[in-house]
């Protein structure tokens, strides 16, 4: 079609760049970056030498460009793009016309994804009153920088301010676009995804299961939002340990998702990794792994080296080496990964702090711990600060720290984090959460080695009977908890009960 009116209306025409643009606007939307990238470099620089720079055509071109980096992963391309595009939007058509917005609301985005959540609220909180006076409270692009801010204080772990906007929001959602818009479904999900961040997974579990009926009724079993809010249930369901209700969804999804998207799609890839993490989870960690090994190399194709999904996937790949003891593998993966993310994501990022965190538990079983405790001291205080202390990655980087204490046989400073830890863990991730029982198991063995015997079995005789109905019986935590059960009734001298467990 392009090539036809190229050569009707010759390749200058206005109308040609149009179509070029519409085009690749196409490709962007299939997840074909490299076509649109190739079509939308040349057609900015003609567009303008034609129209010249401030020309709101090559304005929105320079969006869509600037879209499309965001869509690969080359956040800081992006930024420099939509730094210099706010300031012409605002220039040429003023601060409230709706393209330029629409270009804060892209700005703040990919401030967001930087996790530059200071600069993104910068942007979103004046905007968001901006919006509601030019286009109103209840206008959907109103809707959606409220939703867009939301997500922010998720991230940042402002769960309350988060909540405090998502739950009106969809409120209004409800009452003004109805119970069955996209918007509304679609932001029920956010609300979903702020429950698990918070480790409310039966309120999370809660809204999807009815939305999930309702998707599949109103758009269709294999409309691209049902597909994705089976990929939260699945994940509502392992961060329940509910392992085999998440594997009885994520499994056909990935199927459907290869069927319907293709193997190298981005949401395909996301599916694969999801799978994968389960059955690591399950203590699978072989067929995780089969998963892993090809997603990291497909991710390298199709979206770079240096993509934060490339990243995360890199650094699933590492965990499951360290879970298969199988450390010089895992160190080899994570040493590059951690200055990797440290370049591209900011030493900061929540996600730079995870692999931080991962590397320091390789040196740990690797018996170098005072390179672990250098990472991992100034981590946790980092991690308390940019996440909070309640959030999950820093009950993580605590949890890292005690096991590197206890590996030391600093068995008092272990203790000091422990039971704090612990009480934390039951509040935020429930009681029977797999961290919890993991949690109480440490904390069963520091009493122990503090020959605290009485007090450790207290807190570790009815473990193993809570493990094997949450995890299984033959997960690598349950078969653990009986192990440590059986040594605490050896040090108190019960033998025949610590034979019966080890038999």
């Amino acid at each position: 079609m392009v090539t036809k009116i190229k050569q009707t209306l010759g390749p200058n025409h206005l109308v040609v760049f149009d179509y070029v643009h519409n085009l690749a606007t196409t490709y962007l939307a299939l997840g074909d970056f490299n076509e649109a990238v190739k079509l939308l470099q040349p057609l900015i620089e003609v567009s303008k030498s034609y129209l010249g720079g401030s020309h709101v055509d090559v304005l929105r071109q320079t969006k869509t460009l600037a879209s499309t980096y965001f869509s690969q992963g080359k956040l800081n391309e992006a930024l420099s793009l939509q730094v210099t595009l706010l300031k012409d939007f605002q220039k040429t058509l003023g601060h409230e016309h709706p393209d330029t917005l629409k270009s804060n609301y892209s700005l703040a985005e990919t401030y967001q994804n930087l996790a530059n959540y200071s600069e993104a609220l910068k942007i979103q909180e004046p905007l968001l009153q901006l919006q509601k006076q030019v286009l109103g409270v209840y206008h959907p692009d109103t809707l959606l920088t409220m939703n867009n801010l939301s997500r922010t204080y998720q991230r940042m772990g402002k769960y309350n301010e988060a909540l405090d906007l998502q739950k009106p929001l969809l409120n209004a959602s409800e009452h003004i676009l109805g119970q069955e818009h996209p918007y509304t479904l679609d932001w029920t999900r956010n609300l979903a995804l702020i429950y698990n961040s918070q480790g409310l997974y039966i309120q999370a579990l809660e809204l999807l299961e009815p939305l999930l009926k309702t998707l599949e009724r109103v758009l269709g079993e294999t409309h691209p939002t049902t597909l994705e809010c089976i990929n939260d249930l699945g994940l509502t369901y392992r961060n329940l340990g509910k392992y085999h209700e998440a594997l009885k969804l994520q499994k056909p999804l990935l199927e459907t998702s290869k069927s319907i998207r293709g193997e190298n799609h981005l949401e395909t890839l996301i599916c694969m990794n999801n799978l994968a993490i389960t059955y690591s989870r399950m203590g699978t960690y072989l067929e995780a792994l089969q998963i892993q090994a090809p997603l990291l190399e497909i991710s390298k194709q199709v979206r770079g080296q240096k993509h934060p999904a490339t990243l995360r996937y890199s650094g699933n790949m590492g965990l499951t080496y360290f879970k298969l003891g199988r450390y010089q593998e895992a160190l080899s993966l994570q040493e590059p990964l951690v200055e990797i993310s440290k370049n591209v994501q900011g030493e900061k990022h929540s996600e730079t702090i995870i692999f931080t965190n991962n590397l320091a538990l390789t040196y740990s079983k690797l018996g170098r711990y005072n390179k672990a405790l250098e990472l991992q001291e100034p981590l946790l205080e980092v991690s308390r600060l940019v996440l909070g202390k309640d959030h999950p990655s820093t009950l993580k980087s605590t949890t890292n720290l005690v096991l590197t204490y206890i590996d030391l046989g600093e068995y008092q400073k272990a203790l000091e984090l422990q039971q704090p830890l612990l009480d934390t863990s039951k509040s935020v991730l429930g009681e029977e959460h797999p961290d919890t029982l993991r949690n109480i198991n440490s904390l069963s063995a520091i009493y122990r080695n503090l020959g605290y015997s009485t007090k450790a079995l207290r807190l570790q005789e009815t473990l193993p009977d809570v493990s094997k109905r949450v995890l299984g019986d033959q997960h690598p935590d349950t078969l653990q908890s009986i192990k440590n059960l059986a040594i605490i009734h050896q040090t108190l001298g019960s033998y025949s009960e610590a034979c019966l467990l080890q038999e």
